[in-house]
């Protein structure tokens, strides 16, 4: 008998972190700060899209197609200020989102497709890093990955 009570106690010992593991919590407000970074990317609100990143936030990519793939590592300054003269001809969409979350930590990863003036112009994996502070969430980088070929383009989904 003792020896049941033993095992149920470490059963919901080890029960109770993985509930809270897999629990949703914090998953919309992360996703809600991607989606205003994707707003603000879609109508040239270089504001907007400044407003979801934390200070010092950097942009990582990862160029494919060519023998030796291109690794880069950028302040989100540059991107910025090419947003804001995109004159609105930037759409990315992002699709089979997975948002994981543990305390204060978030990560987003997802497949996407970008266009310029309505047509796919590049696809590959976004993948979003988020830390919450006092300030809600903010995204402390966003790393890429590129190519051209077999873009699937979701904004033609039915």
């Amino acid at each position: 008998m003792r020896l049941a009570g033993v095992c149920a106690l470490a059963w919901c010992a080890l029960a109770a972190p993985l509930r809270a593991q897999a629990s949703p919590v914090g998953q919309g407000e992360v996703l809600g700060v991607i989606v205003r970074l994707f707003e603000g990317m879609r109508t040239a609100d270089s504001a907007m899209a400044r407003s979801t990143l934390a200070e010092g936030a950097r942009f990582a990519v990862v160029e494919e197609g060519s023998p030796e793939p291109r690794l880069a590592f950028e302040p989100m300054d540059g991107w910025l200020a090419a947003l804001a003269g995109s004159q609105g001809r930037w759409e990315e969409r992002i699709y089979d989102v997975e948002v994981r979350v543990d305390g204060r930590i978030a990560s987003v990863w997802a497949p996407y497709t970008f266009y310029l003036d309505g047509r796919v112009l590049h696809c590959g994996i976004d993948s979003f890093e988020l830390l919450r502070g006092a300030g809600g969430w903010k995204i402390t980088q966003v790393a890429d990955t590129r190519r051209t070929d077999a873009c699937p383009d979701p904004a033609s989904d039915p």
